[in-house]
């Protein structure tokens, strides 16, 4: 199912099979992104993510994960990940810095996110597909299992499937 392109899309659009076997991490450029997102999008040093993670995110990274990457409305994307408006607004307002475990949580969205745009060579096609139900998630959307890490560990696997030529 996840090899279907989002409703209203040409199959032209669309990786074929040899093209999704072959990731394209290392080719993607996501410099246009900030530099706090490109870091989880791009090839960089793989500690980094990890010290952000630890000391946390700056809580802009929301809006912008929200309206740049996926097009959804910043409420969708802390409900989907579990995070409470109240204390998110109030730390975005204060420029305060997300909790590591809040931070976690974005960088899931940002890790599945640098795998979607892998396997359909398009962040259009990967935000569309992660906000679409999925069969193997039991009608969930692929963003609305990342705020724990086995449904992050079962939407990678889904994204893994496609890349390596397996029905998902």
């Amino acid at each position: 199912m996840a090899r279907n392109p989002p409703a209203g899309r040409h199959t032209t659009d669309r990786p074929t099979a040899t093209k999704a076997a072959k990731p394209l991490a290392g080719k993607r450029q996501f410099a246009a992104h900030a530099p706090d997102i490109a870091l989880f999008l791009g090839q960089f040093d793989a500690l980094e993510p990890r010290r952000q993670i630890r000391e946390g995110m700056a809580s802009s990274i929301i809006d912008r994960v929200a309206k740049d990457l996926l097009h959804v409305p910043v409420q969708t994307l802390l409900s989907s990940l579990g995070l409470l408006s109240s204390t998110i607004l109030r730390k975005i307002a204060r420029t305060e810095r997300l909790s590591p475990a809040e931070s976690d949580r974005v960088a899931r969205v940002l890790y599945v996110f640098r795998l979607a745009v892998d396997v359909f060579e398009s962040e259009g096609l990967a935000a569309e597909w992660m906000q679409l139900p999925h069969a193997e998630l039991t009608g969930l959307r692929p963003l609305e299992v990342l705020d724990s890490q086995p449904g992050y560990d079962r939407v990678r696997e889904l994204l893994m499937r496609v890349i390596h030529g397996i029905g998902a």
